[in-house]
């Protein structure tokens, strides 16, 4: 749900736990612990700030994006879905989408994630992080034939229809195939 800032004083009063300083925290947390499952729990918390636009500038200012795309190499599985959770709620930003389009390796991980091997939810917020982050300005840039490849390998998946189905408007949408 998208929260206005009086909303949110309204719902936790006005000396409630400031949002800023909570996000901050988080982020603080995330890169001194040493526990996995403190990391998992903290990016899955980022991840969901980042559906709401009132949490956008400060998520900027707090380099939150940073840690959703370092995420996406990091050997476990849930920090990567996290991770890409993140990025598929944020992308639309005009800052972060820019952020994200400004490096190769930040896209080509993002493609990375739909490899058949990881999870239903990490690859379908791949694919609404690319078909997100998808202009007319750089489409030819995000539609490589890496990713299709990768789109009709999902597409001969039957274990997970979702991400089949999803594959499959991906590709007719954009390869019209």
């Amino acid at each position: 749900m998208f929260q206005s800032k009086s909303y949110i004083e309204r719902r936790h009063g006005k000396t409630g736990t400031d949002r800023a300083y909570y996000l901050k925290k988080l982020v603080q947390e995330y890169e001194t612990t040493d526990s996995k499952e403190a990391k998992q729990q903290v990016l899955a918390n980022l991840a969901n700030f980042a559906y709401d636009p009132i949490n956008y500038n400060t998520l900027w200012d707090l380099h939150a994006i940073d840690l959703f795309l370092a995420s996406l190499t990091d050997i476990d599985p849930l920090l990567r879905e996290f991770g890409v959770g993140g990025l598929a709620n944020i992308c639309l930003e005009p800052r972060h989408h820019e952020y994200i389009m400004s490096q190769p390796t930040f896209r080509r991980n993002i493609v990375n994630c739909l490899d058949t091997q990881y999870s239903l939810n990490t690859k379908v917020n791949a694919m609404t992080t690319l078909m997100q982050l998808i202009t007319a300005e750089n489409y030819t840039t995000i539609l490589t034939d890496e990713l299709k490849t990768n789109l009709e390998k999902i597409q001969m998946d039957y274990q997970h229809v979702q991400a089949k189905n999803m594959a499959s408007l991906f590709l007719l949408d954009y390869y019209h195939q």
